[in-house]
């Protein structure tokens, strides 16, 4: 393997044009050697674009795959391009079934090849400082996380596989969701409930997630998932209050002028706040200091930044992060999640589902 490797992407829609394709070309060490796609336009990309895939691996030989397809065919893909030699590089959700994801991981050892799965948001620069932050004389120990997403649905978001199944938000949003409290907390929580009411519609996707995690020293994620509302849109707020401060990241864009009293004091303020696209602010009281913020492509860097520590862990020869192992645990929150609001919503308890 030389130090240029070869990246074959598979599935070249939105999301690849979008997010995939961009953070290839941000990622030093990658070259495009061709892309997989039945109905793309060729002429439209400047690689090689294939109809079939096993011919794409027949003669391109690309030492990594990204697979940016429907999830019900990652299994297949992933386990075709393992056993080509490929490592592979997997869009969310990994797989369907902790099933699946077992057979992939047990090929992948068979041929010593990686699985990692674009987990991006723990690459995102603000949920990195937040991460970094807990422990510190400055933020403390973290006792508690809340997420809060509303997401203004419309014909054009539910597009594809994803407005075509009825378990649409914690499958398709809420494995991040679940992912960054894995992350915050740096353990695996022992037990989870979840509500998804469909008012109105008791045949409908599951637009509404209320979703509660317990970790040891009775510590607590709620995450709130909303696409039912008809009013702004905000992607994901997240709050982390800890022994000493407390830090808030958003995301979403903002340019903001604010003037008003404290609410404590009566001293007046005037605030200015820019933020391409994600901030993270870390309080103590009415004192706030940004402690990060990213740049305004904001998946496509998260997802380069994680594509660069793939890289530097095969060389290394190292287990690289957000590998499928991993994920699983990820992927056993969110199945947990569907399987305590069909018992409505009762407390489940977890076991650690890693292999």
């Amino acid at each position: 393997m030389t130090n240029l490797l070869g990246i074959a992407v598979v599935g070249l829609g939105a999301a690849a044009r979008r997010i995939h394709l961009p953070a290839i070309a941000k990622t030093p060490g990658l070259r495009i050697v061709g892309g997989v796609d039945p109905v793309a336009d060729a002429s439209a990309f400047k690689f090689p674009v294939y109809r079939d895939f096993s011919r794409l691996l027949a003669e391109c030989q690309p030492d990594v795959v990204a697979i940016v397809t429907p999830p019900d065919s990652h299994g297949r893909i992933a386990m075709d391009a393992l056993k080509a030699g490929a490592h592979v590089f997997c869009e969310k959700p990994f797989v369907l079934s902790m099933e699946e994801g077992h057979e992939v991981i047990k090929v992948a050892r068979a041929v010593d090849r990686h699985v990692v799965v674009n987990n991006e948001f723990r690459f995102m620069n603000v949920h990195e400082a937040a991460q970094k932050a807990i422990g510190s004389e400055r933020f403390g120990d973290l006792l508690f996380v809340s997420m809060h997403q509303t997401f203004f649905v419309t014909e054009e978001t539910e597009k594809g596989w994803r407005g075509e199944s009825k378990q649409r938000t914690c499958f398709e949003f809420g494995t991040h969701a679940l992912d960054l409290c894995r992350f915050f907390f740096g353990e695996e929580p022992h037990a989870i409930s979840a509500r998804m009411p469909k008012p109105n519609n008791p045949e409908g996707a599951d637009y509404l997630n209320l979703i509660q995690l317990e970790f040891s020293g009775d510590r607590v994620a709620h995450i709130t998932l909303d696409r039912l509302s008809r009013g702004p849109h905000r992607y994901l707020d997240i709050r982390l209050d800890g022994s000493n401060a407390c830090i808030e990241t958003h995301i979403g864009g903002k340019a903001e002028a604010s003037f008003g009293l404290r609410s404590g004091s009566k001293k007046p303020f005037a605030r200015l706040d820019l933020a391409a696209s994600a901030s993270a602010d870390l309080y103590q009281g009415e004192r706030r200091s940004r402690i990060a913020t990213d740049p305004l492509d904001l998946f496509a860097n998260s997802t380069a930044n994680l594509l660069r520590a793939m890289l530097q862990s095969i060389r290394d020869g190292e287990k690289p992060p957000c590998s499928a192992e991993d994920n699983l645990n990820t992927l056993a929150l969110m199945l947990s999640a569907y399987q305590s609001s069909e018992a409505g919503g009762a407390f489940l308890k977890l076991t650690d589902q890693s292999v």
